[in-house]
């Protein structure tokens, strides 16, 4: 009822129309009684039209009410006289007062609608959505705010239930208990407070709101304010700043487990470099001290011979990785004989496996091509597999690889019944430094990138490899899926290699060097011991220098026939030198073939070396037959000493 009075008053016309009808109703209410009391309480039923006229309407309708019933009553009921000079003095008193409280009433509610108006305004301009309803949960005060935020306007709501606007379905039941809840006992547990709820809008959509809800009694009756305030932003905001905490968390928990990864990889690293290391230092010593038979000699020289190979596959290994890592891995394709290719990565393993007496079973169909690929790598993929197989199986055990053809690709299958994977590591066997156990208490040594270059090398061959396990102590089968060519594939006249230290066939010792003028130049003196004593075995007059200016004075002085120099040297490295070099006219050794014999070995090296304008680049360590072979074929014909 509240919300249909409240919107008949805000039409223009409406209290004024209220004001002559309260009017006309309380004279003729008096009228009616006029049988009961005669002329007595001529106004008694004229003061609550005054009343209720000011109250609906305001000061102007109150007056407008005033005037009418001063008017009626005159005429009606005071003695019969048309001029209010002629009236007695109690009469026009009591029709003085009438008029004064008439007055009195309509500005008091004036100034009551006053206040209502800038209530009003300040709801309408209200940043909020201000709903105001009954005890029966209808909506009295609808303000702007809440026409935009739900989309019903206020002459469509006024009047109607909350729980059937704005109150989401599944919340209707519990507001009504609400309430209820609250009438019956005055509290409520979502009053007077800031709470998150949702809304409806209009077009049933849901919305999160802040809304603080305050129950106002007013005599006996019971409204229920509320503010509401959209919140979808913030939710939003806090939704997406849980996002990024989640993922910095994640990224931080993925850092942190790189860089645990990497500290355990430098541990680990450590140990593989330090154990050959040891038995290179160790032997050599003994070797120095000169106290061991022929038998015990060629013991130590085995020894410091396998050992450095051992770490020259790590740094290898290394290289690879970082070529991986830089995309600058390359395949150098031609056509395969696979088979061969197993053959010699099983002859490659087979002394480790008889160490260990382990089976070494192989199942090679001589069908399983053609197919084209860089046989080295290939040959590095089987070895890997074999190797892994090899350490990670016990004693007596067994190691089996089948070749075959299965439909348009060639199967290799490595198993063992070695100690097996465990399931949750099995996922990540292919990961760069992955191991099983980097403890310092693990039964097996590596570096953990065996695995990752294997998989590296047969997806750039097109294939696939894959990891299977029943479980710990259960063994392992890899399997290798490569595509076979459709067309066969002529070997090409020149095949392309990149030698490696380690992978190259070592050439003979009795390369000779007579004759042939070598200057070499490194800072570290055991380095310049070393080279002199390979060239000079060889036959060279070999002068040596430890710095860049020493070495042009050299060249100057003695033209050499060959240069060999280290890149990495104090205040001017092997590029300056070899600039220097190429800037002197060819009677002063311009032209002089150089050899840059260095420690850093990636491709980039190799390109700055020759655009620098060393005519090679070797590697460090270099076998002392490659030395006297890469010098000779630089050096061309030695002349005369």
């Amino acid at each position: 009822m509240s919300a249909i009075v409240e919107r008949f008053r805000r039409t223009p016309s409406a209290p004024y129309a209220v004001a002559v009808l309260c009017a006309v109703v309380s004279v003729l209410t008096r009228m009616a009684l006029d049988p009961v009391w005669g002329m007595r309480l001529p106004l008694i039923t004229l003061y609550p039209a005054v009343a209720f006229a000011a109250w609906f309407g305001g000061f102007r309708p109150g007056l407008v009410t005033t005037m009418l019933c001063a008017i009626a009553g005159a005429y009606y009921w005071f003695p019969p006289t048309h001029s209010l000079l002629g009236k007695q003095s109690a009469d026009f008193i009591a029709l003085a007062v009438f008029v004064g409280v008439g007055v009195l009433f309509s500005a008091l509610n004036e100034a009551l609608h006053r206040r209502r108006r800038q209530m009003d305004a300040l709801l309408d301009h209200s940043l909020d959505a201000v709903i105001v309803a009954d005890r029966e949960g209808r909506i009295v005060t609808w303000n702007p705010k809440a026409e935009q935020l739900f989309g019903w306007s206020r002459d469509e709501v006024l009047g109607q239930s909350l729980a059937d606007t704005i109150v989401p379905p599944s919340l209707r039941e519990a507001h009504r208990r609400g309430i209820a809840h609250y009438l019956a006992t005055g509290e409520g547990p979502v009053l007077n407070r800031l709470i998150e709820l949702s809304a409806q809008r209009r077009d049933g959509t849901e919305i999160p709101v802040e809304i603080a809800i305050t129950p106002v009694r007013l005599g006996g009756a019971v409204i229920f304010s509320a503010f509401l305030r959209d919140i979808s932003d913030r939710k939003r905001i806090e939704a997406e700043r849980a996002t990024l905490l989640a993922r910095e968390q994640a990224a931080r928990a993925e850092a942190e487990a790189a860089n645990r990864a990497k500290d355990e990889f430098l541990t680990v690293l450590s140990h593989e470099l330090r154990t050959p290391l040891n038995a290179v230092y160790g032997w050599a010593r003994m070797l120095r001290s000169r106290q061991l038979d022929e038998a015990a000699s060629a013991r130590a020289l085995e020894a410091i011979d396998r050992n450095a190979n051992a770490q020259v596959q790590l740094v290898d290994d290394l290289l690879d990785v970082s070529r991986v890592i830089t995309g600058k891995m390359r395949l150098d394709v031609r056509p395969v004989d696979l088979p061969a290719v197993v053959d010699a990565a099983l002859d490659a393993v087979r002394p480790a496996a008889e160490a260990k007496g382990i089976r070494l079973q192989s199942v090679l169909d001589p069908r399983s091509g053609p197919m084209t690929g860089d046989p080295n790598r290939l040959q590095q993929v089987v070895w890997n597999l074999l190797m892994n197989a090899v350490k990670f199986t016990a004693k007596g055990g067994q190691v089996q690889v089948h070749l075959q053809r299965v439909a348009s690709h060639v199967e290799i299958v490595v198993s063992d019944t070695g100690r097996g994977i465990a399931p949750d590591l099995l996922p990540f066997v292919f990961d760069r430094f992955r191991q099983q156990d980097s403890s310092s208490t693990r039964a097996s040594t590596g570096l953990g990138l065996g695995l990752a270059l294997v998989k590296h090398f047969v997806e750039l061959h097109g294939g696939s490899v894959a990891a299977q396990s029943p479980g710990e102590g259960q063994g392992a089968t890899f399997t290798v899926k490569l595509p076979v060519t459709i067309a066969e594939i002529a070997a090409p006249s020149i095949t392309r290699a990149h030698p490696t230290a380690a992978s190259m066939e070592r050439p003979e010792l009795g390369v000779r060097l007579d004759g042939l003028r070598v200057l070499v130049v490194d800072d570290d003196a055991d380095a310049l011991d070393l080279a002199s004593a390979i060239l000079i075995e060889a036959g060279a007059a070999v002068r040596v220098c430890s710095s860049a200016p020493e070495a042009l004075e050299m060249l100057r002085q003695w033209a050499p026939d060959v240069l060999v120099a280290d890149i990495e040297m104090p205040e001017e490295d092997g590029y300056s030198l070899i600039r220097k070099v190429r800037a002197l006219d060819a009677e002063r050794g311009g032209r002089t073939p150089a050899v840059a014999l260095s420690a850093y070995g990636r491709t980039q090296d190799r390109m700055r070396s020759l655009t620098a304008g060393y005519n090679m680049h070797v590697p460090k360590p270099v076998d002392p037959g490659e030395l006297t072979t890469i010098i000779a074929s630089v050096g061309g014909r030695p002349r005369s000493a």
